[in-house]
C-alpha cells in the first residue's frame, strides 16, 4: 500500500513541478468537456422554428383558381397566404424553373409544386368524372439526410391544410345549396322537411280537387249519356213543356227558404240575448241570498233553477239548428263550428250549476251561493261574448252564403226559362253531342287513372319524407349545414385532435442529447488519458522495489484523479454553462463522476494488460457503443445486432442514469443503472490483475516485434 501511495505522490509531484506537464494535464482535463459542450450546443434546438426557419424550401404555385356554383375557389392563393404566415420554414415563392435549378444546386432543401387546375381538380369530386389532385414534392436528399425528414413533415402539414381547405369548400357548397331552403323554413317557423311536406300536402290537395272535378265530370257524363238516350227518343220541346211551372215553383221555394233562414239566424241572436240577461239576473239574485235554508231563499233558488233549465232548453234547441244549417252549406263555416263548441260548453256548465242548485234545495249547505252565482255570471258573459261574435261575424257570413245559394237558385230559374225559349236549338245540339259524349267518357276514364296514379306517388313520397325527417343521420346533416362552415370543414378534415401531455418532458433538444454527448465525452476523455499518459511506471528505483500489482494500482490513481476532474468539469459545464434541464443536479454530477471513474479504470486496465491492443479495444468499443447505446435513435429502430448488445454496454447504463437526472427519476432506476455500470469496474479489475499476469509474456513479445519495425 505504501508503494502505491508513493507512486501516486511522485506522479502528482512531477506534474506540479513541470509547467509543460501542468499545461498538458489541464488540456487533458478540459478537452473532453469541449467535445461534449460543442455537440450539445449544436443540437440545442434544431427542430424549433428559430432553427428550421433558416431552411429554404421552394414553393411553385401555378393554380389559377376555379368558380363552382357561384363559389370562388383558389386553393393556391390560400396555400400561399397560409405559408406566408408560417415561420417554421423559409418559404421561397419562385417559378418552377428557378425551383428545380435551386434544388439541384443545393440552394433549397426541397420544393413543393401546386400544379395548374389544382382547384378545379378538387371540385371535380362534385361530378361523375372526378380527378384526385396531386401536390408534387421535390426532396434534395444529397444536401442533408436529416433535412429531408424535416421537410417531409412540413409537406404533410401543407397537405393537411389543403385537405382542410377542400372540406371547408365542400361544406360551403352544401350550406349554399341547403341554406336557402333552411332559411325560408326559418321564416315560416318550419324546417326543411316541414316545408317539403307542406308542398307535398298542397300538391295532394290539388290532385284531390282535380280528382273530385273529374268525378263530377264523370257524373255529368253519366247524366249526359242518360239524357242523350232519353233525348234521342223524345222531342225536347215536349220535355220542356212544363218548364214554366217549374220556374214558378222554384221562385216560390226561394221566397220560403229566404224567410226561413232569416227566422233561424234571428232566433239564434234572440236566444243568446235573452239567455245571457236571464242568467246574469239569476246570478245577481243568488248573490243576495245569505241563508239557503230560509223559505224565501229556497224559492229564489227554485226560480234560478227554472231559468237555468229554460236557458239549457233554448241552447239545446239552437245548437242542432246551427249545425244543420252549417253542414248544409257547400263549405261549412269554421266560425259556426267554434260557436257551436262554445254553446255546448256553456250548456255543460249550466248542467253543473243545475246539479249544485238541486243539492242546495235538498239541504246541502257545502256549496257556496256566491260560487254558483259566479259560475252563472261566467256563463252569461260567455253567451254575451258569443252574441257579439255571432252578430258581427257569423250572422253576416251565414246571410252572405245563403244569399249566394239563393242567387244560384234564381240563376237556375232564369236558366230554365232560357232553356224553354231555346228548345229548337237544343234539339240540334243534342244530336251533335251524341258522338262527343262517347269520346269524352273515354278521355275522362284515362285522366282519372292518371290522376289516381299521381296521388299514389305523392302518398309514397310523403311516407319517404316522413322517414327522412325522423332519421337522426339526416337531421344531423341539416344541423351541421346550419353551423359555421369553416369550423365544420376543419372538424371533418381532422375530426380528432391530439392533446399531448408530456411525461418526463424536456425544454429543448440539447437537454435531451446531453446524456449521450456527456457520456461520449467521458469515454473519449479516458481514451485521451491512456493515449497521453503511460500506464507503466518509469524509474522504479526512485521508489524502491515494487511489485506489478503495486505498479498497476499506483499508476491508476493518477488516471482516476484526472478522470474525476474531467467528469466534474463536463457535468458542471452542462448544468451551469449550457444550463441544460436537470431535476437532480447533484445526482447528475455523481453519475458523471462514477462514469468517469469506471470508464477510465476499465480502459486503463485494458491498456495495462494488453498495451496498444487494449487501446484498439477501447476505440472499437467506442465505435460499437455509438450505434448500440440508443443515445440518438431509439434502440428499437436499430439493426438486430445493436439491439442484442444494448443491455450490456456501459454507455447504456450511464445514459439512462443521466436521463433519470435530466427528466426525473422513476423508482430506483438511477441506482440500478449505476450498479450495473460498476460491473465494468470489476471486469476492469479482473483484466488488470489476472489477465495482465496471464498475457505478460505474449505482450512483451508483441511489443518487442512492434518496436523492431520502427514505425509504432
Amino acid at each position: 500500500m505504501k508503494n502505491i501511495l508513493k507512486i501516486y505522490k511522485r506522479d502528482l509531484k512531477k506534474i506540479f513541478t513541470n509547467s509543460m506537464a501542468i499545461i498538458l494535464a489541464v488540456g487533458i482535463a478540459v478537452l473532453p468537456s469541449l467535445y461534449a459542450w460543442f455537440n450539445i450546443y449544436a443540437n440545442w434546438d434544431p427542430y424549433g422554428p428559430a432553427s428550421t426557419g433558416n431552411m429554404k424550401v421552394a414553393v411553385v404555385i401555378n393554380d389559377e383558381g376555379y368558380e363552382y356554383k357561384g363559389v370562388e375557389i383558389n386553393v393556391g392563393d390560400q396555400i400561399k397566404s397560409n405559408l406566408k404566415g408560417n415561420n417554421v420554414i423559409d418559404w421561397q415563392f419562385v417559378s418552377k424553373e428557378r425551383a428545380m435549378n435551386g434544388i439541384k444546386a443545393g440552394d433549397y432543401y426541397a420544393g413543393i409544386e401546386i400544379p395548374k387546375g389544382f382547384s378545379k381538380s378538387l371540385t371535380s369530386i362534385m361530378t361523375k368524372n372526378f380527378k384526385q389532385p396531386k401536390i408534387t414534392y421535390y426532396a434534395n436528399e444529397k444536401k442533408n439526410a436529416i433535412a429531408t425528414k424535416i421537410t417531409d413533415k412540413v409537406v404533410q402539414t401543407v397537405q393537411t391544410e389543403v385537405n382542410e381547405s377542400f372540406v371547408t369548400t365542400v361544406v360551403n357548397l352544401v350550406n349554399k345549396l341547403l341554406g336557402t331552403v333552411i332559411e325560408e323554413g326559418k321564416k315560416d317557423g318550419t324546417n326543411i322537411f316541414q316545408n317539403l311536406q307542406n308542398q307535398i300536402d298542397s300538391a295532394k290537395s290539388a290532385v284531390k280537387s282535380i280528382e273530385k272535378t273529374i268525378d263530377g265530370f264523370e257524373g255529368v257524363m253519366e247524366v249526359a249519356q242518360d239524357l242523350n238516350k232519353t233525348l234521342s227518343k223524345t222531342d225536347l220541346s215536349s220535355v220542356l213543356g212544363d218548364t214554366q211551372n217549374v220556374v214558378n215553383n222554384t221562385q216560390d221555394a226561394i221566397k220560403v227558404a229566404e224567410s226561413s233562414v232569416d227566422v233561424v239566424t234571428s232566433s239564434v241572436g234572440d236566444v243568446l240575448t235573452s239567455s245571457s240577461k236571464k242568467l246574469e239576473n239569476s246570478a245577481n239574485n243568488l248573490k243576495k241570498i245569505n241563508n239557503v235554508t230560509t223559505e224565501k231563499s229556497q224559492a229564489e233558488i227554485k226560480s234560478v233553477l227554472a231559468e237555468c233549465v229554460q236557458a239549457r232548453k233554448e241552447l239545446q234547441a239552437i245548437v242542432p239548428t246551427l249545425e244543420n244549417v252549417n253542414n248544409s252549406l257547400p263549405k261549412p263555416l269554421s266560425a259556426v263550428k267554434a260557436l257551436v263548441k262554445i254553446l255546448k260548453t256553456a250548456d255543460s256548465r249550466l248542467g253543473g250549476v243545475e246539479n249544485e242548485l238541486n243539492k242546495m234545495l235538498q239541504g246541502d249547505t257545502s256549496k257556496k251561493v256566491n260560487d254558483v252565482a259566479n259560475k252563472l255570471s261566467e256563463v252569461s258573459k260567455t253567451l254575451d261574448s258569443s252574441l257579439s261574435t255571432y252578430e258581427s261575424d257569423i250572422k253576416p257570413s251565414l246571410d252572405n252564403t245563403i244569399d249566394s245559394l239563393l242567387d244560384v237558385l234564381f240563376d237556375v230559374s232564369n236558366l230554365l226559362t232560357t232553356i224553354e225559349n231555346q228548345s229548337p236549338q237544343l234539339n240540334a245540339l243534342v244530336k251533335s253531342l251524341n258522338g262527343s259524349i262517347s269520346a269524352g267518357d273515354d278521355l275522362l276514364t284515362s285522366l282519372h287513372a292518371l290522376i289516381s296514379n299521381c296521388a299514389t306517388q305523392l302518398d309514397n313520397l310523403s311516407k319517404k319524407l316522413n322517414g327522412l325527417s325522423d332519421s337522426e343521420l339526416v337531421n344531423a346533416l341539416v344541423n351541421l349545414s346550419e353551423g359555421n362552415s369553416d369550423e365544420l370543414g376543419k372538424f371533418i378534415a381532422c375530426p380528432v385532435t391530439v392533446n399531448t401531455e408530456k411525461v418526463y418532458g424536456l425544454d429543448n433538444y440539447g437537454s435531451a442529447m446531453a446524456p449521450f454527448y456527456s457520456t461520449l465525452a467521458l469515454w473519449v476523455g479516458a481514451i485521451i488519458l491512456v493515449a497521453l499518459i503511460k500506464p507503466k511506471v518509469s524509474n522504479k528505483k526512485e521508489i524502491g522495489k515494487i511489485k506489478p500489482r503495486e505498479e498497476y494500482f499506483g499508476r491508476s490513481l493518477i488516471f482516476l484523479t484526472i478522470s474525476l476532474i474531467q467528469g466534474l468539469i463536463i457535468c458542471l459545464g452542462d448544468l451551469y454553462f449550457l444550463k441544460i434541464q436537470c431535476y437532480h443536479p447533484l445526482k447528475f454530477i455523481f453519475a458523471g463522476l462514477c462514469a468517469s471513474f469506471v470508464f477510465t479504470f476499465f480502459i486503463y486496465s485494458l491498456v495495462a494488460a494488453w498495451g496498444d491492443i487494449g487501446k484498439a479495444v477501447a476505440v472499437i468499443m467506442l465505435v460499437v457503443q455509438l450505434g448500440g447505446c440508443g443515445g440518438t435513435f431509439p434502440i428499437d429502430v436499430t439493426p438486430a445486432f445493436f439491439r442484442a448488445i444494448n443491455p450490456y454496454l456501459p454507455y447504456t447504463f450511464v445514459i439512462d442514469a443521466f436521463r433519470e437526472c435530466v427528466c426525473g427519476t422513476y423508482g430506483n432506476n438511477y441506482w440500478i443503472c449505476l450498479a450495473k455500470l460498476f460491473v465494468y469496474f470489476f471486469i476492469g479489475l479482473f483484466i488488470g490483475t489476472l489477465f495482465r499476469y496471464m498475457f505478460r509474456k505474449p505482450m512483451r513479445f508483441f511489443e518487442k516485434k512492434i518496436e523492431e519495425t520502427g514505425l509504432f
